[in-house]
């Protein structure tokens, strides 16, 4: 990953290919290079599914992941938590989701700190209530859009798809991060430069 080259985005939108390709993990390796530069910084997903009871309180893990780079309280970072670990509009048994209120809690850090990172849950196209999906959300907040690949056996459709989606809904779309998940995948290198040379 080139982390190098997104210390100069103002703030940004962190989505993926699907679940479980690194975007917390990314997230953090971004927070903390804008924290190299001097910046304070905060992260925010909006929405997190598959919590985990922790001291009587559902707690997401990813948020906690990014709590321990930004010093932040859990309930800055995520706004709409749910047990279940599914697409939001399934886990989210009281139809409680308003973007509304995410908007909201979205300016009050952009209010606080210097850069703010929004990590979006699963992937673009993920459906955050009946009406609502994500890439609704990323473009109402209006933040450059980096895309996580997950380069592993199937990554070049994957993302190309995602990427070829996000141009088509969104005029944010900024590039795109390869996380290699399996160390062991054998041609990492020509995937990603396949997606390079296609996207």
């Amino acid at each position: 990953m080139l982390i190098d080259c997104y210390k100069k985005l103002p703030s940004c939108f962190i989505t993926a290919t699907d679940t479980d390709a690194g975007k917390t993990h990314v997230s953090c390796q971004i927070l903390k290079a804008w924290q190299s530069e001097g910046y304070a910084v905060a992260a925010f997903k909006p929405v997190a599914s598959g919590a985990v009871w922790q001291a009587g309180q559902l707690v997401s893990e990813d948020a906690v992941r990014l709590a321990a780079v930004t010093n932040q309280p859990l309930d800055e970072i995520t706004t709409f938590i749910f047990e279940k670990p599914a697409s939001p509009h399934i886990a989210d048994i009281h139809h409680s989701f308003d973007l509304n209120r995410c908007l909201k809690q979205y300016n009050c850090l952009t209010a606080q700190y210097d850069r703010v990172l929004v990590e979006g849950v699963g992937g673009w196209c993920v459906p955050l209530s009946n009406d609502l999906m994500l890439k609704d959300m990323a473009n109402a907040i209006a933040l450059p859009i980096v895309m996580v690949a997950r380069i592993g056996l199937g990554c070049i459709n994957h993302s190309l798809l995602t990427i070829h989606r996000i141009k088509s809904e969104s005029p944010y779309y900024h590039g795109w991060i390869a996380n290699q998940i399996d160390a062991e995948f054998a041609d990492a290198k020509a995937n990603i430069q396949s997606i390079l040379i296609r996207s």
